[in-house]
């Protein structure tokens, strides 16, 4: 069987053996499937199916052998048919960077359209989404780099990562919430108040779940979503406490919320991160670098 074959007889045995179905799903006809098989086990003298009253019936032992290789062999013709796609968009100046979109939208939002005018040659494809998310799809080379929190847990010997930003969580409220007169808040003042964060898709709901559980902080995470705006605006006329990164504060209506830093706070330190390889691309090497020198703050 050829590529094409082996995806069929795939279809035809997830569609339980039924032709029908199997052949309304990948848009052929029923005849044309059920001669594939027919002269399959012809040419190779193997039966691949019980038959029942002249139907397809089930898998024979060959048969799932058979089904067992076309599942690896399908996989890694679907892995090659990627690599091939990302090489040759390398090949033409396109880099995948992935970061969530509190960072897209408070550290590069100036940074990608200057970069792009100055480099009309390097075309750059941003994925969006929670650091756990993207986390995965950097190990699995799915993006050429990624913007992730610290910790990222990434193996120190199969990634770099250079820190580009230092912040913290902080709380966020109402304007007339009980906790708005305070400069600062201990963990323990949470406790009455039901607390809001981003789901777990985001290291940041499990920096604040494990910060709540050392401090054995009775406080509940309540409130969960990937949307800042929501989590802010969700302290309105009701006692929920925020906690976000505290870039959200430059995002937000001052005269309606308040953001209040904590005595013990949690980092939240953003991290450029790319695989280690023993040589990069002059694209990959010049938007590394045009991302270092655009984020380094020199110490004083």
């Amino acid at each position: 069987m050829d590529i094409q074959q082996l995806y069929y007889f795939m279809n035809i045995v997830e569609c339980g053996c039924n032709l029908s179905l199997a052949a309304k799903k990948i848009h052929i006809t029923q005849s044309a499937l059920s001669q594939l098989i027919i002269n399959f086990e012809a040419n190779e003298e193997l039966v691949l199916f019980y038959r029942k009253n002249g139907r397809l019936d089930s898998l024979t032992p060959s048969g799932e052998k058979l089904y067992a290789y076309a599942q690896q062999i399908t996989k890694l013709h679907e892995q090659m048919n990627d690599m091939v796609r990302k090489e040759a968009a390398k090949q033409k100046g396109t880099i995948r960077i992935g970061l969530p979109s509190l960072i897209l939208r408070i550290f590069f939002s100036s940074f990608f359209p200057k970069f792009t005018l100055a480099n009309p040659d390097i075309q750059i494809e941003i994925i969006e989404g929670g650091s756990n998310q993207l986390r995965k799809m950097l190990f699995q080379n799915d993006l050429d780099y990624a913007i992730l929190i610290e910790p990222t847990s990434l193996d120190p010997k199969a990634f770099e990562e250079h820190v580009i930003q230092i912040d913290e969580m902080t709380a966020f409220v109402y304007h007339d919430h009980p906790l708005a007169y305070k400069k600062m808040l201990n963990w323990e003042d949470l406790e009455p108040y039901p607390i809001g964060t981003f789901n777990e898709s985001f290291t940041t709901n499990e920096l604040v779940r494990n910060k709540l559980a050392e401090i054995k902080s009775k406080a509940k995470i309540m409130f969960q979503s990937s949307s800042w705006d929501y989590l802010v605006e969700a302290t309105q006329e009701s006692k929920i406490v925020t906690i976000l990164p505290s870039p959200i504060e430059r995002t937000m209506d001052k005269t309606l919320f308040k953001e209040i830093p904590f005595k013990d706070p949690i980092p939240f330190n953003v991290l450029l991160c790319r695989p280690i390889k023993s040589t990069y691309s002059e694209v990959e090497s010049k938007v590394y670098e045009s991302i270092l020198s655009y984020f380094y703050q020199p110490i004083i």
